[in-house]
């Protein structure tokens, strides 16, 4: 009875059965938790409705072999099961032939089922399997989220090169925003691989400006079919203040995606859906480089720059959610958080405060507390969401002095950097101790660093007025310029050392001679 009711709850009482009871389920979980004598259907059938305090006169179907027997009872979200069942659907796919159809809409899908009599034999094949999956899925997915509204371009007074006009710019955003509605739609469908039809279509399209005025939009009331000459919007593109804004749509663009594939990192999702996201990430870069070849080089860079970070933050995303669900078991088992406890207390945290203060500078009242409250917190046996309000907790209490402050981002950046080093020194005493529970809280580690990068980049954007992407896509930009100015400093040194072997060849001696006898160069060289 405890199972049913840690599983299974009660919806609409017409509704059908998602995940129903069956003796599959409950012979692996006697098998699991060595329960002698599963039970049959029919006693299962009277501990189901017992348990969901359901009236049975409701259902449909015979001995509980039925899933219209139970009818309005259905899989928790967070349930282990529902797991269970994507997988055993996913392996059922795979051995099914992949010869599918492409198909664009999904309502041109249902409108080609006109026919009855084919409809039985549609229910078998793996599209039909597909389809019935990302149904499915649709519940762990906002789509209810709305788009929000674009900003419009700001030309700061710069003049619009060559034959390009304001009406042009309108078009430009009328055109951009409708384009981007629609990859939102596509994506709220899990239709991934339509994304990439989307960006072949807006930026290799064949019309040019010799196609006439009727291919560009000027008005909202244009068609649905108008688009704009690939030759006008690469001319457009080019220009500083479009390409600034296009961007920051983009930014836009791809937080709604987010928070829509992926509204809680921490709620349980199907491993199906997760691979799907993390296919779909890899995909990104690909496909808009291959859609926009025709384009100059800095355009392409800006866009896939935006891009690139939308897929790190989609792998991220999902990386941080198969943690959390790993380590939902180990907070749950209580033998696993006992031992941890007994090896934690074993650590020498002196030993770590006094290496680490000469690194991170930490106050050491303030290491001390996070030390008692981990330790407070581990002892209560917290749930992972007890866990997530801690370390949001502990980020809001470390960086409210720097609160509304140009120097934020900066002291959020050393708190990651400081809050890592500190973990990784107590793994390390943990390893040299041979700690039992190493793996457990090696698991720990991973998410809780993962968590925190999380927490620290939404505050970041909260405080600086941006999207978590922009913040991420302006890391990546920063990154690169390093690497740049890094490449920049390498040639420079170079060219100082070849002038430096240049002068004492002039002057007769070998330098290493020179620099003994002259003990001030080498510290005009630093």
């Amino acid at each position: 009875l405890q199972w049913l009711l840690d599983n299974y709850e009660t919806g609409r009482r017409r509704e059908p059965a998602q995940g129903a009871p069956s003796t599959t389920t409950t012979f692996r979980h006697c098998q699991e938790h060595t329960i002698e004598n599963p039970v049959r259907a029919t006693v299962l059938s009277d501990h189901t409705w017992g348990a969901m305090s359901w009236n049975p006169t409701d259902a449909v179907g015979f001995l509980g072999n039925s899933k219209y027997h139970y009818y309005g009872i259905r899989l928790k979200p967070e349930s282990p099961l529902n797991r269970l069942q994507e997988d055993t659907q996913y392996m059922a796919m795979r051995q099914q032939p992949m010869h599918q159809k492409p198909r664009y809409r999904p309502t041109q899908k249902t409108d080609s089922l006109g026919d009855s009599s084919s409809n039985s034999s549609l229910h078998s094949t793996p599209e039909q399997a597909m389809a019935a999956q990302s149904q499915h899925h649709q519940q762990y997915i906002d789509v209810s989220h709305v788009f929000p509204e674009f900003p419009a371009p700001d030309l700061g007074g710069v003049l619009l090169q060559g034959d390009l006009t304001l009406r042009d710019v309108k078009a430009l955003q009328l055109a951009y925003r409708r384009h981007c509605e629609a990859t939102l739609d596509v994506v709220m469908n899990l239709q991934f691989h339509y994304v990439e039809k989307l960006w072949l279509a807006f930026w290799s399209s064949k019309a040019t400006a010799s196609d006439g005025p009727t291919s560009i939009a000027t008005s909202e009331e244009e068609p649905e079919g108008a688009i704009i000459p690939k030759d006008k919007l690469i001319s457009l593109c080019k220009q500083d203040p479009i390409l600034r804004w296009m961007r920051s749509c983009d930014h836009i663009l791809y937080q709604a995606l987010v928070e829509t594939l992926i509204p809680d990192v921490l709620r349980p999702v199907p491993s199906t859906l997760t691979q799907a996201i993390r296919n779909f990430a890899k995909s990104l870069e690909g496909w808009l480089t291959n859609a926009m070849s025709d384009f100059p080089q800095q355009v392409i860079q800006t866009k896939v720059g935006v891009v690139g970070a939308f897929a790190q933050t989609l792998r991220r995303y999902t990386s941080l959610n198969h943690l959390a669900q790993a380590a939902r078991a180990v907070l749950q088992n209580t033998s696993q958080i006992n031992q941890m406890l007994t090896d934690l207390n074993r650590v020498d945290f002196a030993n770590v405060q006094e290496q680490a203060s000469w690194v991170c500078q930490c106050e050491e009242s303030v290491v001390q507390r996070l030390e008692q409250d981990f330790k407070l917190t581990l002892q209560q046996q917290s749930s992972l969401d007890q866990w997530a309000s801690w370390l949001d907790n502990v980020v809001t209490q470390v960086l409210k002095q720097h609160a509304g402050s140009p120097s934020f981002p900066k002291a959020a950046r050393q708190f990651l950097l400081k809050w890592s080093f500190y973990s990784s020194m107590v793994i390390r005493d943990l390893t040299l101790r041979s700690a039992a529970s190493f793996g457990s809280f090696h698991l720990i580690r991973l998410l809780y660093d993962e968590y925190m990068f999380y927490l620290v980049e939404h505050r970041v954007a909260e405080a600086t007025g941006e999207t978590p992407i922009a913040v991420m896509a302006e890391f990546n930009d920063l990154t690169s310029l390093s690497l740049t100015l890094l490449d920049k400093d390498d040639i420079s040194d170079d060219r100082v050392s070849e002038e430096a072997e240049a002068e004492a060849r002039s002057l007769g001696e070998p330098l290493v001679k020179r620099e003994r006898s002259d003990p001030n160069h080498a510290l005009q060289s630093i």
